[in-house]
């Protein structure tokens, strides 16, 4: 039963990060400009994620479940850079700099060549079988 109250509470909170992600890309559009909704997602929701790593690590006045709706639900939701930014924070943490810089350059360059790939492998499949 308590995984599924933690189902409900992150599906609960990620339902407010998607919500303020939108309304952030209809304040922010995309129209070529450097600042836009999603790069202020991205910021906001990293920014977000400091602060509750800091409130965890240092004074735990969080509950499990809260901070998993907050962090899994709400800035997951937000921005999935949330949680690549603190997964590299971990690292620096620790002092593994090269794991750092190795999720960094690989998070960035394969999840850029997937979404070639993905590209590419789509409009294969629609050329080929819906033309």
């Amino acid at each position: 039963m308590n995984n599924l109250y933690q189902f409900f509470v992150i599906g609960l909170f990620a339902a407010f990060g998607a919500m303020l992600r939108y309304f952030f890309v209809l304040l922010w559009p995309f129209n070529f400009f450097i600042i836009n909704g999603v790069l202020v997602a991205n910021i906001v929701g990293c920014f977000l994620m400091g602060v509750v790593l800091y409130l965890d690590s240092q004074y735990q006045i969080m509950s499990q479940v809260i901070r998993i709706g907050i962090a899994v639900g709400f800035l997951g939701s937000l921005t999935t850079f949330s949680s690549f930014g603190a997964q590299f924070f971990g690292f620096i943490e620790e002092k593994l700099f090269l794991k750092a810089f190795l999720h960094v350059s690989l998070t960035v360059f394969l999840s850029l060549v997937s979404i070639y790939f993905g590209y590419w492998l789509m409009s294969l499949l629609f050329s080929r079988f819906f033309s």
